[in-house]
């Protein structure tokens, strides 16, 4: 036979009011931090998924704002590339005028004067800072002044004039993440804005013969090249151009040589890659540790030019009265330059309305985020505070029944 003693009952009672209080403490702290998942065990299933919405929310606010960023550098860039284009506008004008022979030399002396201070100002608008104080047309060294103006004695005028500018930034734009995987360039690298023909070089080493020694790679504008020991000349060549880089190469017909030209207006880089010389065995450049640009071997040939190469060369033309300089060669190189010009502003534009588009996107995508990881996490306030009510009036019922069914005095034992 069971004994049921006077301990029994009572500790029955308090373990039941226990789980009474432990409820509503867990209901409490709920309300409290306005979840009702407080601790990883009150629901693993349902916190895996909070947690998992929580990150990918945060991600895309970080690509938002960087969408934004990117689209305030993009305005700001194509905003300095439309002011250079109303300078080039205006040379063009001046080169219109100076090839045609009614003009005199002193006459055409003063349109190459204004040519040279729109030189300047097409220098100073390279050298543009962005809203964050770095520099608009420098790639990724943005703290690094991309353009140096070269100055000398041109055109006879004995006054020190810009005779050349030099590029000193890099070929690599800074990116923005904007969707997952996705990038965008933050601007454009100042070789490419500001530049006019197609580049080429004319290596005039006969490479029939050639064969790479040892492991060894090549880079062409950023993009590195592998190449392995015993790949000839038109194996360098058939890499180059599955490389993605844009450029063409191509074998000289008549000495054998390496021919590399790009496929868009701008400065070409070359450089040797770990270890390696090939370009320099080729003949194109005249040191494996040399830096771009100003690498490249004094016997190779080299074509194209920039946009301050073409205005440089229609102000000294005009300084010499040259008209028919003016009105064949300079006037092509200065039609490229704006082309290119015309190219860049155009893909700005065709940027800025991508981005717009991943704003909109990102704006409707967040919010969708954000109600599912309310789904998972956020507490009903409402249910709640009914569940503690519920509980407190059980727990109240409780101790009534409690006192009532187990009394504590000394007469209850007597009897």
């Amino acid at each position: 036979m069971k004994r049921v003693s006077t301990d029994m009952s009572n500790n029955d009672t308090q373990y039941w009011l226990r789980r009474k209080e432990v409820a509503m403490a867990d209901i409490e702290t709920k309300i409290a931090r306005q979840t009702r998942i407080p601790e990883l065990r009150s629901d693993p299933l349902a916190a895996a998924h909070a947690v998992k919405y929580e990150s990918f929310a945060a991600r895309l606010a970080r690509f938002e704002k960087n969408a934004v960023f990117a689209q305030d550098v993009s305005a700001v860039a194509e905003g300095y590339s439309r002011q250079a284009q109303d300078v080039m506008q205006r040379l063009r004008e001046i080169a219109v005028q100076g090839a045609n022979g009614v003009y005199t030399k002193e006459d055409s002396s003063y349109m190459a004067a204004e040519v040279n201070e729109l030189l300047k100002e097409l220098v100073s608008i390279a050298n543009s800072r962005g809203p964050d104080g770095r520099f608009m047309f420098a790639g990724d060294k943005v703290t690094t002044e991309p353009f140096r103006a070269l100055r000398g004695f041109a055109g006879g005028t004995g006054e020190e004039q810009v005779i050349g500018v030099e590029y000193l930034g890099s070929t690599n734009a800074v990116q923005a993440e904007i969707t997952q995987d996705a990038y965008v360039p933050l601007g454009v690298p100042g070789n490419q804005v500001f530049w006019g023909e197609q580049s080429a070089v004319f290596s005039t080493f006969d490479a029939s013969g050639y064969r790479v020694l040892a492991p060894s790679a090549i880079r062409i504008d950023g993009h590195e090249i592998e190449l392995k020991p015993g790949d000839t000349l038109h194996a360098v060549i058939a890499k180059i151009n599955a490389s993605g880089a844009p450029v063409k190469a191509s074998v000289d017909p008549e000495r054998n040589s390496l021919v590399i030209e790009t496929t868009t207006p701008h400065e070409l880089w070359l450089e040797e890659g770990k270890g390696g010389r090939v370009f320099t065995d080729l003949g194109v450049l005249r040191d494996p540790a040399a830096p771009p640009p100003a690498n490249l071997a004094p016997t190779a040939r080299v074509a194209g030019g920039s946009m301050f190469d073409a205005v440089i060369s229609l102000r000294d033309a005009l300084y010499r009265g040259d008209n028919i300089e003016v009105g064949g060669r300079v006037m092509a190189s200065v039609d490229a330059a704006m082309d290119n010009l015309n190219l860049r502003v155009a893909e700005f534009g065709a940027r800025s309305e991508r981005l717009e588009q991943t704003r909109a996107r990102l704006n409707k995508e967040i919010p969708d985020v954000v109600k599912l990881q309310a789904e998972a996490a956020d507490l009903d306030m409402a249910q709640a505070i009914m569940d503690l009510r519920m509980a407190e009036y059980a727990k109240n019922a409780a101790l009534g029944t409690a006192g009532r069914v187990l009394p504590v005095t000394l007469l209850d034992f007597l009897r």
